[in-house]
């Protein structure tokens, strides 16, 4: 059987056309119950400039009708901040980001791998327990 280029099975011979996905998904969402129709919606996004509405492609930077810069363009020119260890260390002791966020920021930012960003939090999370006291034994009580 052929796969997909994401590495999945191409069952998209088993689909007969789109009404019989309709049909399926109808009886899914009706309980099974008859005389229901599903009406799926494929809708295109359209991308408009902020200032004129023109309607654009998509790949442009500015707009042809009016010159201002498109939303992607800005996005695309953002200058991106990365914080420094301590600063990330200092926002997961005080608890301003979750552990899940600052995780996902070492791995996917900094492209950390997975078992050092997981050895930083815990690490982190050493440091914030408090220290365990020595037990003190009283060697008195073993005199006879």
């Amino acid at each position: 059987m052929a796969k997909t280029p994401g590495g999945c099975y191409d069952l998209s011979q088993f689909q007969k056309d789109d009404s019989q996905v309709a049909d399926i998904f109808s009886k899914i969402v009706s309980g099974g119950k008859f005389g229901y129709k599903t009406v799926i919606e494929k809708r295109k996004d359209e991308k408009r400039c902020l200032n004129c509405h023109a309607e654009l492609q998509g790949i442009e930077k500015f707009c042809p009708e009016c010159g201002t810069k498109t939303e992607w363009q800005k996005e695309a020119e953002k200058p991106i901040v990365l914080l420094t260890s301590e600063e990330l260390e200092k926002k997961f002791k005080s608890g301003e980001e979750p552990e899940s966020e600052i995780l996902a920021y070492l791995r996917d930012r900094l492209k950390m791998p997975d078992f050092a960003a997981f050895e930083i939090i815990n690490k982190w999370r050493r440091e914030m327990r408090p220290a365990a006291e020595e037990t003190k034994i009283d060697l008195n009580q073993f005199k006879g």
